[in-house]
């Protein structure tokens, strides 16, 4: 099993969508964040979060804002038919805010497990299958 373990600010808002699959609907939210490596050196890392961790960061996080993210860490097969890769990412099972600046009481995000089907399901998604979300206004 490959771990991931990322801290970062999130270089936008955070997107979330919902998949509709055999009459179920699940949400899923994605982001990136920049993880500074040295002086001149940053590393962009896609982060996708499901279910409920994926709705409590869509809710409390924005751009700028720092965190912490440990998950499974998926590298997708190079497509040699349509000669192109996929950029690896972390499925988040863990999340922390890591600002220091606001000293207010924080709520703790759900710890969760991607589901056993999640990995599958969104690999046979097509684009026809996610839905943007009406994005509410956030604060934090």
């Amino acid at each position: 099993m490959l771990r991931g373990i990322a801290i970062g600010r999130l270089v936008a808002d955070p997107q979330l969508r919902e998949i509709k699959k055999n009459g179920l609907t699940y949400k899923v939210c994605e982001f990136r964040i920049a993880c500074q490596q040295r002086k001149d050196d940053v590393d962009f890392i896609k982060i996708t979060a499901w279910r409920g961790m994926g709705d409590f960061i869509f809710k409390h996080c924005v751009k700028g804002q720092k965190v912490a993210i440990l998950g499974r860490l998926k590298i997708p097969p190079y497509d040699k038919e349509k000669g192109r890769s996929y950029e690896p990412y972390i499925v988040c099972s863990e999340f922390e805010f890591a600002d220091s600046k606001k000293k207010e009481a924080k709520a703790a995000p759900p710890h969760e497990e991607p589901g056993p089907d999640d990995e599958n399901l969104y690999k046979t998604l097509s684009e026809d299958d996610l839905v943007n979300s009406d994005k509410e206004e956030k604060q934090c």
